[in-house]
């Protein structure tokens, strides 16, 4: 069999949708055939309706593709059970674009419900038309039946390190998974079975630098008692990531509403307190950003990058002490009483860091700055 790139970006095929609409409709037939290169051909040949704007806001095209392609990983998953070649890498790709299809079929599975005598649509009660679904029973019931083909898949990729299709292998399980059509099933999956996809697909998703999306699995994740893997760690960068390109960009108000949103939902969690005051530092300036890096220190007294962020923003505020205008005759006699207590304190916070990181040489340099400052050494 051939090497497909399935559902690529086609070129818009130089015929209207009718045309495409009757391709799909005959295409359909081929669909639910068992013969491997018949469901191949149909895959090939509805490409165009897949990119064409009004076949593919058809639910009917997004059906057959998907039936298409869900039946030719069947039939290559029969002739693997029999020892007969099959290229792996294919069908993965071909059960990746069986589930895209049929989950963007389902929201466009609404059909109004028309009266037979007088040809108009049904109302409801609130006047609003009355709408049933043709094909979504069966979309989910064929999905429900590969969850566990598509939670293997998520970990074949992931061992290939092919970020993107794991994290998309795992995302449809995770929905589907936890989903009330699950439920009603009777294989709605165990929280947390959900709760650790979940945190692999933030870390698929944080692979590929997609750290909006990465920070939403880590989330969900989170929410359902997920806690092993270092998972608040990598939550925390995820949004780290976000708010350092909106701060570059001079875009306060949008990291502002991020971290507020984390730490409301989050207030024990010491990094988002760490991004706060990095926020409002680069914003307002380091006494502004002051009480946000000693709650984030307090919060987290096993957190070297709290101690050091806090022990930083004291050596600051003592270097303030020494640039501030009425000192600016200061002795260092005069100077020492002011800024002793301050810089000592600083110490205290970054030889902590030192002590939970090692390697942490920024805060290394700060402390010998510091003692060679107040003591000479």
């Amino acid at each position: 069999m051939k090497k497909m790139i399935l559902f690529a970006a086609a070129a818009i095929m130089a015929f209207g949708a009718s045309a495409q609409m009757s391709l799909v409709k005959d295409l359909a037939k081929k669909a639910a055939s068992n013969d491997p290169m018949e469901l191949a051909t149909a895959l090939e040949q509805i490409e165009p309706a897949l990119t064409n704007p009004e076949s593919a806001g058809d639910v009917l095209t997004w059906y057959t593709a998907g039936k298409a392609a869900f039946g030719l990983y069947d039939q290559m998953l029969a002739l693997k059970s029999l020892g007969q070649p099959v290229e792996e890498s294919e069908m993965g790709e071909v059960l990746i674009a069986a589930f895209d299809a049929y989950q963007k079929g389902l929201p466009l599975d609404t059909i109004v419900e028309v009266d037979k005598k007088t040809g108009q649509p049904k109302l409801n009660k609130d006047g609003s038309k009355k709408v049933k679904t043709k094909y979504s029973k069966e979309m989910i019931d064929v999905m429900i039946g590969h969850l566990g083909d598509i939670a293997n898949l998520g970990n074949i990729y992931w061992g290939k390190e092919d970020w993107a299709n794991a994290a998309n292998a795992y995302g449809y399980f995770a929905d589907l998974g936890s989903s009330a059509f699950a439920a009603a099933n009777n294989v709605a999956q165990p929280d947390s079975t959900i709760a650790e996809v979940r945190c692999f697909q933030g870390f698929a998703l944080f692979n590929t630098k997609d750290y909006a999306a990465a920070f939403d699995a880590f989330s969900k994740a989170i929410a359902l008692g997920y806690t092993a893997n270092n998972i608040s760690v990598y939550h925390g960068a995820a949004l780290g990531n976000i708010v350092e390109a909106l701060v570059k960009d001079n875009k306060y108000n949008e990291a502002n509403v991020k971290v507020d949103n984390a730490i409301k939902m989050y207030p024990d969690n010491s990094t988002f307190y760490d991004l706060k005051g990095y926020i409002v530092e680069n914003e307002k300036g380091n006494e502004d950003a002051f009480g946000y890096y000693e709650k984030a220190a307090q919060l987290g007294p096993d957190h070297a990058d709290a101690q050091y962020y806090y022990g930083r923003a004291l050596a600051i505020k003592a270097d303030g002490i020494i640039n501030a205008k009425e000192n600016e005759n200061a002795t260092t006699a005069e100077l020492l009483p002011k800024i002793k207590p301050v810089y000592e304190q600083a110490l205290v916070y970054l030889n902590k860091a030192v002590q939970l990181n090692p390697a942490m040489n920024e805060a290394q340099g700060l402390i010998d700055k510091i003692k060679y400052l107040l003591y000479g050494e």
